[in-house]
């Protein structure tokens, strides 16, 4: 963000407030209606090829035993049982289409290319909210490149999942001998390492996205604060719009299309959120004096107003 000075010694929670500040201005200067209703509409499609990828790599590379299933019980708890059900049957369709093997590498290959094209446009918003272009006309490899990138987040978010199984196990291993020797906070303990968890493990994949995405890179620092911003807004959000998309009357106006509508809109808040995160991620690496250095194939820009211009 070419507008913020550095501001380094101010008192911290100074700096947060003026972050905060300074990535709500950035996100309304970008049109975040665009921004958010691209990346929502495009994920729609693209999160069915984004999960059979997700459930290939975790049954092949690690080895995981029904992972479907597991997903969709993840699914339930963030979209409800209808739109995680719709989900579901595309997974179905889509591997049915899948029996021959010649067909299954080149749908595979679709596959790819959808989830990947996800992640180009997320690319370009965030190149848009950091200010950031390509210098140079992208050459075949750099765009190969790009995509091999957000395959490897792809990748990280199957390790993060896996993670979280094996983290969920240690946590019912340790709620038993809590639940025998301190009931009383049997309670506590499970709802508040869930939300901890939780956030620690979006945090990370934040980061991920932050810092391989964008033709941009947040130094560590200031990435993972940004990322845990991120990672805490959306925790509550997710929590606020379940609430608010379970109690309205979308069910009743859209009758069969509810789950894609209701799809639609949690992707929509979530892209908002998701685009704040990364607009504070700038604001507050600029402000404590650790700006993000962009690519050799990228550089910095600045918007100036027709007052800006020297007269002729």
């Amino acid at each position: 963000m070419g507008d913020i000075t550095t501001t380094k010694r101010q008192p911290y929670w100074r700096l947060l407030l003026l972050s905060f500040k300074d990535a709500y201005q950035s996100l309304q200067a970008n049109d975040p209606l665009r921004l958010a209703g691209a990346t929502a509409f495009f994920t729609t499609f693209a999160l069915p090829a984004i999960l059979v990828i997700l459930i290939q790599l975790l049954r092949l590379i690690f080895r995981m035993e029904h992972p479907g299933r597991r997903l969709s019980q993840q699914m339930e708890a963030l979209f409800g049982i209808e739109t995680a059900e719709a989900i579901v049957q595309t997974l179905r369709a889509f591997r049915s289409i899948a029996q021959n093997w010649l067909i299954g590498i080149v749908g595979f290959l679709f596959l790819l290319f959808v989830a990947t094209t996800l992640f180009k446009i997320i690319k370009g918003s965030i190149n848009e909210l950091w200010k950031i272009k390509a210098v140079h006309r992208a050459s075949f490899s750099r765009i190969m490149l790009s995509r091999l990138r957000g395959v490897l987040v792809i990748f990280f978010a199957g390790l993060l999942f896996l993670i979280d199984v094996v983290a969920e196990a240690a946590q019912a291993f340790l709620g038993k001998y809590i639940s025998i020797y301190l009931p009383a906070l049997a309670s506590y303990y499970n709802s508040t390492l869930n939300y901890v968890l939780s956030v620690l493990i979006v945090t990370i994949w934040f980061y991920l996205v932050f810092y391989f995405i964008p033709d941009g890179r947040p130094r560590l620092k200031p990435g993972m604060v940004g990322a845990l911003v991120t990672g805490i807004l959306f925790s509550i959000g997710k929590i606020v719009l379940k609430v608010l998309l379970t109690y309205s009357s979308i069910n009743t106006l859209y009758g069969a299309s509810a789950s894609t509508v209701l799809l639609l809109l949690f992707m929509f808040y979530s892209s908002i959120i998701f685009y704040f995160g990364a607009a504070f991620t700038d604001a507050w690496s600029t402000h404590i004096g650790m700006p993000i250095r962009t690519s050799q194939h990228a550089a910095h820009y600045e918007l100036k107003t027709a007052e800006d211009k020297p007269s002729v």
